[in-house]
């Protein structure tokens, strides 16, 4: 056997554990670089679906809005917007290049004179010189139908909306816009309005992740309606309402539309000095003949109203206790004479005459004033007064047609044209003041009867509270050269005994001859502007508010204030001579 060689062994055994450790270290290298590949897989995957949720989660979203789902209109439907507020309670229909209303939401939120006649299908528009009627063959300036009569009612054409109001109109409503919508514009005040700074969305909501109503580009100016913080509320010159973020708007500066439109300019025949009116009460011819004594006991008279007009069927007929001889004492003394038409002191008009019968229909409406100028230039009348008390509120549209109407007739002429109101409340407002300081001449407040035969409690007939109060309430809607306020030359006695109240009516003479006779004692007060008595007996309570020269001159104080165009009365015969002391305005 060879000899045992122990150095060449170890020399084996060092190589051989030399590959081995080459071999372990090889696999340890690659064990490291699959465990970090892994983790950088890992990682890879974490990065790549974090970055994708963070992606997802902040980047503004492209999504579309279905505008038709939007507008919540299809087909020929047309989505209202007034003053870049939804009309969600109506729909509108664009039919013949036009786009159409219905027309009681015309009238209540754009333009009421449009005076519809359903009965007979009739449109008409008073202008300060012109009553324009319009059938269903009416055409307008394109040459699309004025209206349109449909299953919900009569609907007015947009393009007839236009040519009598002063509004702004966005129309994308034409064949082809798939969402129709149409923006009408009534403010004429100042917009702030700004450009985009950069591509941009308008969005349903302030949020990047609302849905796209539509994309703005650089430069494209938008109206600024309501500053959010970040986001602002917008609306485009297309039609569109909704968000964008302010990062993308330039500063805003203010705007105001410009507008061609011509307002209608309304002519009116005045008096040429401060009004002193009083009302005198005919009955019949007869009543005329007390004029004189009527007259004699008056100062500073200008204008005299008698009562000779009153209906008395639904035909339009009434009667007339006009004499030539009254007229011509009358402008012998220098008085105009403004004859009251009236629907109450006709004894037949409490069952035979109805405004709303009358005023409704177009012939009959337009015999009554036919007839009525047809007096006014046989006879000579200076004025009318229109006195229409207790009017119901479905009357009262057909009502103000009939004062339009009439003052058309009436400024032809140059006769003046007066109209009497109560103190404004909201249960009154159908006599539409509003209008009668257009069509009018003069509007006349009814300054009494605050507390009258309805009333549950006894009280004054004219506080200076309430006069005030109808005064004030009356200049919001007309100008004070057209105004005149009334007083009253009467008040109210007042008993109550138990739970029965009861009142009567008196003139100033005889109220103050009751009140001497029934040792009523009167004291001055301050709160309502008159003297106040009250007397108990083992019957009942017996209550005054006193209307003399004093309660009378608080009221003409408060005439002067305010520069009103003139003072009524009602009625002559009522007072004593020493209260036109008081009535001068002169």
């Amino acid at each position: 056997m060879p000899e045992y060689d122990a150095a060449r062994d170890l020399n084996m055994d060092s190589a051989a554990y030399r590959k081995k450790e080459a071999v372990r270290t090889r696999r340890r290298k690659r064990r490291r670089f699959t465990n970090l590949l892994g983790i950088l897989i890992v990682l890879g995957l974490c990065l790549l679906i974090g970055g994708g949720y963070l992606y997802k989660k902040y980047s503004p979203s492209k999504e579309m809005k279905d505008l038709n789902e939007w507008f919540e209109v299809s087909g020929n439907e047309v989505k209202v917007h007034l003053n870049d507020s939804r009309a969600d309670d109506i729909t509108g229909i664009s039919e013949n290049g036009n786009v159409y209303l219905p027309i009681d939401w015309v009238n209540e939120n754009i333009n009421k004179r449009f005076y519809w006649n359903e009965a007979e299908s009739l449109l008409t528009y008073t202008l300060p010189d012109e009553i324009v009627d319009m059938d269903t063959e009416s055409r307008d300036d394109s040459g699309s139908p004025v209206f349109l009569l449909t299953d919900s009612g009569m609907m007015l054409g947009i393009n007839t909306i236009e040519k009598y109001t002063d509004i702004r109109v966005v129309d994308m409503a034409g064949e082809e816009e798939s969402a129709k919508r149409i923006f009408i514009y009534t403010d004429k005040g100042p917009v702030q309005r700004t450009e985009v700074k950069g591509d941009t969305a308008i969005r349903t909501k302030g949020g990047i992740k609302a849905p796209i109503l539509t994309e703005l580009e650089k430069g494209e100016s938008v109206n600024i309606l309501e500053d959010l913080g970040d986001w602002s509320r917008v609306s485009s010159d297309k039609g569109f309402v909704g968000y964008v973020r302010d990062s993308k708007l330039a500063e805003p500066e203010e705007f105001t539309y410009e507008s061609d439109f011509k307002e209608p300019v309304f002519p009116h025949n005045t008096l040429g000095e401060k009004v002193v009116l009083a009302w005198h009460l005919v009955s019949g011819t007869g009543g005329n003949s007390t004029f004189d004594e009527y007259y004699s006991n008056t100062k500073g008279l200008n204008v005299i109203c008698p009562t000779w007009i009153q209906f008395k069927d639904n035909e339009g007929n009434y009667d007339n206790f006009t004499t030539e001889e009254y007229l011509a004492k009358a402008h012998e003394a220098g008085l105009q004479v403004w004859v009251m038409v009236d629907n109450f002191n006709n004894p037949a008009a409490k069952t035979g005459f109805q405004t709303k019968e009358v005023f409704g229909n177009t012939e009959k409406r337009r015999r009554v004033i036919a007839n009525l100028i047809n007096d006014a230039l046989t006879y000579g009348y200076d004025g009318f007064n229109l006195d229409f008390e207790s009017l119901p509120t479905e009357a009262g549209v057909h009502y103000v047609q009939f004062f339009r109407e009439l003052s058309v007739a009436c400024r032809r002429e140059g006769i003046i044209l007066s109209i009497d109101n109560y103190v404004p409340f909201h249960f009154n407002d159908h006599y539409e003041r509003d209008e009668q300081a257009d069509f009018a001449d003069y509007v006349v407040i009814m300054g009494y009867d605050e507390h009258n035969t309805a009333s549950e409690e006894a009280g004054s007939v004219a506080s200076i509270g309430y006069v005030r109060t109808g005064i004030e309430e009356t200049l919001k809607e007309v100008p004070k050269e057209k105004v005149i306020n009334a007083v009253p030359f009467y008040t109210r006695v007042w008993k109550e005994s138990g739970s029965n109240l009861s009142s009567t009516a008196m003139g100033m003479k005889d109220a103050a001859e009751y009140v001497a006779n029934q040792g009523i004692e009167l004291s001055w007060d301050e709160e309502t502007g008159q003297y106040y008595g009250r007397r108990e007996t083992e019957t009942g309570v017996t209550e005054i508010w006193q209307e003399d020269e004093r309660s009378i001159g608080v009221k003409m104080d408060a005439i002067k204030e305010y520069d009103l165009a003139g003072v009524g009365a009602w009625r002559l015969g009522f007072e004593p001579a020493e209260i036109w002391d008081v009535m001068q305005l002169n």
